[in-house]
This record gives structure tokens, C-alpha cells and sequence, in this order.
């Protein structure tokens, strides 16, 4: 997963010499000058003293930042198994935001917020009572306001996480829908984030492709690809709908 290193120092050689030393193609590095605050999902590297080896801080960066990355990991894991699913389902819908995100030639910050709210996107469920998350009957009104809030819940869970606050508005509009009938604002076409609306693909071709408690059996890629054309300019961007089938972002080993 692309991490990103903020180099806190105003010395533009010394942030070229830190970023060049890097052997690590997933890692972005951005020189942030000392005391701004550091942008959304970034570990802090200071310049090291006499007594330290930049190559060691560097190490040392890098390794807390895959730390970050393992928590985020473990988080959505425990979202997994609270909303019943297989495990490792988040794993994959963020191997396919990555792919997805390469395929459209995002930016750094784009892939990492869209990377991150892949993992995060159901972690607004964690509010919603287990008995309505599960319930197998007709949910009420009451019950079923309540589970289209959760995007709105997540996004307020993670907004004044200065690691995650990129995230919020993705975890909130990934149930919107192109034509306004999505939750849980109703937004419209290019009204709802890009990124949301690549987030609502993604989404819903993974779900459809993976098992789930409430159904027997789950879709071939083949079958989720024909939903997603169907829905084209309905429920997805069409133009989104068209880069992610075009480029084959679904079409992994895994499927």
C-alpha cells in the first residue's frame, strides 16, 4: 500500500537527499516545512542529529509508517467481522482501489485517501446495533434509516483523525448514486466526490463478487461487470464505469 513520509525541514537539499536515499517504490515523500501541519496519512521525519545516520531515521520512518499500515489493516478487519463478511474482503476492495486508482492515473494524495477509505468504508456499521445489521426480516423505517446513516457515521468517526480525515468524504458518498437515488444525502452526478463515485464501483462489484451472509453463492466477475454496465449513468459515473471495465480492474486471480 503507497505510504507517505513528510520530511519536516525548510533545507531543500537535505529533503532531496532524504527522498533520493529511499529504496521504497510505495513510499511518497513530501517536504513539509517545520511547524505546518502534516497532510492526512503521514508519518513525520525530522532531520537527525550529529549522533544519527539519515539512512536510520529513514529506516526508522519507513518502518512506522508499515506499523500505521498493519493498524489500519487489523481495523479493517475487525470492520470485516462485524459486518459479517469473509475475511480480508476490505483487503481486496483496496487491492482493487489501488488498480483502479492506477488505471486512472491518480495523484499520490488521490490513490492514498481512496486507498485508505477502501479499507474504512463500512466502519460506520460499528454503530449500528448488531440486530439490525443482521436482522433477517423486513427492516422498519426506524431500522433501515438508521443502516443508510452509516456512511455518514464513518465519515464522522474518522473526521478530526488528522491520519484518516482525507477519507471521510469517500466513506461518506460511497453509497451515493449518479442519478440521486443513493444515501445518504441524495447527491447527483459530479455534485458527489470522483473519488466516491469510484468507491461506489468498487463497492458494489466486490460485494457482488464476494460471499455474503445475507445470500447464497455471489456473482462472477463476468456478472457484476454486466451490472455495472447496466447501471451505467443510473447508480455509476458511466465514464468510471467505462475505465474500470476497459482496463480490467476486476480481472485479477483472485477475480
Amino acid at each position: 500500500m503507497l505510504r507517505r513520509i513528510a520530511v519536516i525541514t525548510a533545507d531543500g537539499k537535505y529533503f532531496g537527499k532524504m527522498s533520493a536515499a529511499a529504496e521504497d517504490p510505495e513510499t511518497q515523500f513530501v517536504q513539509v516545512a517545520p511547524g505546518t501541519p502534516l497532510p492526512p496519512a503521514s508519518v513525520g521525519l525530522i532531520a537527525p542529529t550529529a549522533k544519527q545516520q539519515p539512512k536510520d531515521v529513514l529506516e526508522a520512518a519507513i518502518g512506522l509508517a508499515r506499523r500505521y499500515d498493519e493498524l489500519l489493516y487489523l481495523l479493517a478487519d475487525v470492520v470485516d467481522s462485524q459486518e459479517g463478511v469473509a475475511p480480508g474482503t476490505s483487503r481486496r476492495v483496496q487491492e482493487h482501489a489501488a488498480r483502479f486508482a492506477a488505471a486512472l492515473g491518480l495523484p499520490p494524495e488521490d490513490h492514498l485517501a481512496l486507498t485508505r477509505a477502501a479499507l474504512l468504508r463500512g466502519i460506520g456499521m460499528l454503530k449500528v446495533p448488531v440486530d439490525v445489521r443482521f436482522k433477517k426480516e423486513m427492516l422498519t423505517y426506524d431500522e433501515w434509516a438508521l443502516l443508510q446513516a452509516h456512511p455518514k457515521l464513518g465519515a464522522d468517526m474518522v473526521a478530526n483523525m488528522d491520519a484518516l480525515k482525507d477519507t471521510g468524504p469517500v466513506i461518506r458518498t460511497h453509497h451515493e448514486c449518479y442519478d440521486g437515488t443513493g444515501y445518504p444525502d441524495g447527491l447527483e452526478g459530479e455534485h458527489i466526490p470522483r473519488l466516491g463515485r469510484m468507491m461506489k464501483i468498487l463497492d458494489v462489484y466486490c460485494a457482488m463478487t464476494s460471499p455474503r451472509h445475507y445470500r447464497e453463492g455471489h456473482a462472477t466477475h463476468e456478472q457484476a461487470v454486466k451490472h455495472l454496465k447496466s447501471e451505467r449513468g443510473k447508480h455509476f459515473d458511466p465514464e468510471l464505469v467505462d475505465v474500470f471495465v476497459k482496463t480490467g480492474v476486476g480481472q485479477t486471480p483472485e477475480g
